[in-house]
Parts: structure tokens; sequence; C-alpha cells
């Protein structure tokens, strides 16, 4: 078996049981990432993203939008 060592000389390697520690640590962090997430759309965007596009379209562009939705909404 290979001895292992770290990528600077004077580092410590970390134990399994250190590892497995740490890597509880990052899943808890991102799952509490995931449980503030912004709301998605359809896109997969965040809806602020959204909700900020559609800010920047003007009336004709914001008529057009209602029709297509209102014809999506209709099927």
């Amino acid at each position: 078996m290979k001895r292992k060592s770290a990528h600077e000389p004077k580092a410590k390697v970390m134990s399994a049981a250190d590892t497995w520690e740490d890597a509880q640590g990052v899943a808890q962090v991102m799952q509490g990432n995931l449980l503030r997430a912004e709301p998605t759309v359809g896109l997969r965007i965040p809806l602020s993203v959204f909700l900020s596009a559609l800010d920047e379209l003007s009336r004709e562009e914001l008529v057009i939008l209602r029709q297509r939705v209102t014809a999506r909404l209709a099927t």
C-alpha cells in the first residue's frame, strides 16, 4: 500500500474520521443553503432574476408576454 502525504509537506494529513466529520459539516452547510435558496421557475433560474428581467421589458413586450402566458395557461 502506498503511503499518502499532504500537498504541503508541513501540513498534517487528515484521518478518515476527521475527513468524515469534515464532509458531514460541508453536507450540513449545503443542506442549509438549499433550504434558504430562492424559489426557481421552470428555467431553473432564481425568481429574482426572472422578475428583474420582466422589469426591463417595455409595455409592448409585456403585452406579448401576457398573450403567450395566457395561451399557455389555456392549454
